[in-house]
């Protein structure tokens, strides 16, 4: 059995390394990265990169078989050279959804809005710790 004062210190350590590491490293997994709502995609995707980030390039389809990074909104994305984006969903809304990989751990950003650089770019509308969708491999 762990004596009170033993418990404290642990705590004490623990609160200490927290204060050393920064919020974003301890902050619990699931769990948004509010920090990078509504920040513009190409800032966002720039410090995402400086902080060890690797783009992911993805292969999901549709039921035709057809890539879904090379329909729609998403194209604007490839050919500004973020081969990480996964999909758009189109329509008013235009949601997009990027990912991204650090170690073992899986970063799935969705913007919204348009990207049209350097006029428009979207804004980061969500980020969290989830992998690209089910995928086909590529062939």
């Amino acid at each position: 059995m762990r004596s009170p004062a033993l418990a404290r210190i642990s705590l004490a350590v623990l609160g200490a390394a927290a204060c050393l590491v920064g919020p974003a490293a301890v902050a619990a997994p699931g769990k948004e990265m509010t920090a990078l709502i509504g920040k513009p995609f190409s800032a966002t995707r720039a410090k995402l990169v400086a902080e060890g980030w690797t783009p992911v390039e993805t292969h999901l389809t549709n039921s035709r078989g057809e890539a879904e990074r090379s329909r729609g909104e998403a194209t604007k994305f490839l050919e500004a050279g973020f081969a990480e984006i996964e999909r758009c969903t189109g329509g008013a809304k235009n949601y997009c959804f990027l990912n991204y990989k650090r170690g073992g751990k899986c970063l799935r950003v969705r913007t919204l809005g348009a990207l049209e650089l350097p006029a428009s770019d979207p804004k980061v509308h969500g980020a969290g710790d989830a992998c690209p969708s089910k995928q086909k491999p590529p062939g």
